[in-house]
């Protein structure tokens, strides 16, 4: 079986600094990759307004950060360079079929876990999932908003895989 972990991305400042949020996201990813070093690993983000506006993929900040907190640069499958989660999950088929990825721990925060165990297990219904919910390092109103948001947002995911599915 392979197996690889799917780091989702979070915001970067200007200079390319993660956020809290990705930080979180990351050493979570490590914790578990550290127990389960044969891993293979796929970070996703490219850029985009909302999240990134370097000229660095954000996918290349998660994995030097990976990579200097010390996974080998082997266990790196090709980056996913895309600005949401639908697309996250579009754009890393590909990289998905290619190495035969059949088993996928994914790495999101809690808030945004619902949206990505949707969107990846629709479109992936033959790839067995684990998922790993990072704790977000947010004052409680401002994750009151980014659960707003997922919940908000839903339907368009759904309309979006039916599309897709269709």
């Amino acid at each position: 079986m392979n197996s690889a972990i799917v780091v989702l991305g979070a915001p970067n400042d200007a200079d390319g600094n993660l956020s809290e949020m990705a930080l979180s996201r990351c050493d979570l990813a490590y914790t578990y990759f550290c127990q389960n070093p044969h891993l293979k690993l796929i970070c996703t983000g490219g850029i985009g307004a909302h999240f990134n506006i370097t000229s660095t993929p954000h996918a290349q900040y998660l994995k030097n950060y990976l990579i200097n907190k010390g996974v080998p640069q082997i266990n790196f499958l090709p980056l996913v360079e895309s600005q949401f989660t639908f697309e996250d999950a579009l754009l890393a088929r590909e990289v998905i079929e290619v190495y035969d990825i059949t088993s996928i721990v994914l790495v999101t925060s809690e808030f945004h876990l619902p949206r990505a165990k949707l969107v990846f297990s629709t479109m992936f219904p033959q790839i067995t999932f684990h998922y790993l919910a990072a704790t977000t390092p947010l004052p409680e109103d401002e994750l009151l908003k980014l659960e707003k948001h997922e919940r908000d947002v839903m339907a368009r995911e759904r309309r979006n895989l039916s599309t897709l599915l269709t």
